[in-house]
């Protein structure tokens, strides 16, 4: 599934809401919550800078 997001946040090269990920895959949000912090944890993606009310975005790293 990890492969599968990092595949789908190339392909979209614009930062996404974890929810539009979640719909994309058919997971729920805290799945797919999951496999995003993995990934960032991993350095293969960041977070757009937490801010209390704000969407969290995720892009690639570059």
């Amino acid at each position: 599934m990890k492969d599968n997001i990092l595949t789908f946040l190339t392909e979209l090269k614009t930062p996404c809401r974890t929810t539009e990920i979640a719909i994309h895959f058919g997971l729920s949000a805290y799945q797919a919550r999951y496999y995003l912090m993995t990934l960032e944890k991993e350095g293969k993606i960041k977070r757009s800078p937490v801010r209390r009310g704000a969407s969290t975005l995720w892009e690639m790293n570059s």
